[in-house]
C-alpha cells in the first residue's frame, strides 16, 4: 500500500464489513408504523459504524444534514427522559429527537417537528421550559428543527454522501492523484473522462468533496455537471 493511502483520513478507512454499533436511543422507536417512515441508518463515526434510529422523514432528513456538516461530530438520538417543569406548574418530561455535537464541543439538544405545531404559541411556551430544563444540563442549546430548516441541495448532497460513504481504496487514490493536477475548474463529468474512471468514479469524487479534497466551484446539488477545483487537504 503506498504511503498516500496510508495517509487518508480516518473517516475514508472505516470498514465496510465492520459490524455496526447498536443505537443509543433510550426510548423505543417502533420497527413499522402506518403513520411514519421509521427505520435506522447507519453513519461513520470516529472510525465505527453506527447505528441511529428515526421516527420520521423530518428526523432521517434532519439527521443526515446535521451528520454530513463540516462541523459535525456525533448524533444521539432519542435522549433519555428530560425532566421539566410545565407553564401551569405541573411536572411534566421531554425526549429530544437527537443531541449534536459539533467538533467545538458545543452540544445541542434538537426537537424535530412540523412548522404548523412548531409556530403555534402552546409549543412554544412548552420548549422555553424544556430549554431552561435543558441548558447547562445535558446540552448547550435547544433548537427546533422543521421542514422549513432543511435546504434542498443541502440535503440532496448529504444524501450522495451518505451513499458514498464507504471508501473504494483503489478508485479514491485515483481521484485524489488527479485532483492534484487540477488547475483550473472542470465538470466532474469531465474530469472523470480524463482519468478514465467516468461513471464509476463519481462516488470517489463526492467523497473527495466531502473530505475537503476536492471543492465545489459553485454551491449546487452535486452531479455529472459540477465544477470541481482541488481542495485545500490535497
Amino acid at each position: 500500500m503506498s504511503t498516500h493511502l496510508q495517509q487518508l483520513p480516518l473517516a475514508r478507512q472505516v470498514s465496510q464489513r465492520t459490524r455496526p454499533l447498536p443505537s443509543r436511543a433510550k426510548r423505543t422507536i417502533p420497527k413499522s408504523t402506518r403513520r411514519h417512515f421509521v427505520g435506522e441508518l447507519v453513519f461513520n463515526r470516529a472510525g465505527h459504524r453506527q447505528r441511529l434510529g428515526f421516527a420520521s422523514m423530518y428526523e432521517h432528513n434532519a439527521a443526515l444534514c446535521f451528520i454530513y456538516r463540516p462541523d459535525f461530530l456525533d448524533v444521539e438520538e432519542q435522549l433519555a427522559s428530560l425532566p421539566f417543569v410545565l407553564p401551569n406548574g405541573k411536572k411534566s418530561e421531554h425526549f429530544f429527537d437527537f443531541r449534536v455535537t459539533f467538533k467545538c464541543g458545543r452540544r445541542v439538544c434538537i426537537s424535530v417537528k412540523p412548522e404548523r405545531i412548531a409556530q403555534t404559541y402552546q409549543y412554544r411556551a412548552k420548549m422555553d421550559c424544556i430549554r431552561q430544563a435543558a441548558i447547562g444540563n445535558i446540552c448547550d442549546e435547544v433548537r427546533t428543527f422543521t421542514e422549513r430548516n432543511i435546504d434542498p441541495v443541502e440535503l440532496h448532497n448529504a444524501k450522495l454522501f451518505h451513499s458514498s460513504r464507504d471508501p473504494e481504496v483503489e478508485l479514491d487514490a485515483r481521484v485524489i492523484a488527479a485532483l492534484q493536477l487540477v488547475t483550473s475548474p472542470v465538470r466532474i463529468s469531465d474530469f472523470l473522462a480524463e482519468i478514465g474512471l467516468e461513471g464509476v468514479g463519481f462516488r470517489s469524487v463526492a467523497r473527495a468533496i466531502r473530505l475537503g479534497e476536492a471543492k465545489l466551484f459553485n454551491r449546487e446539488k452535486i452531479t455529472g455537471r459540477s465544477l470541481i477545483i482541488c481542495g485545500e487537504t490535497t
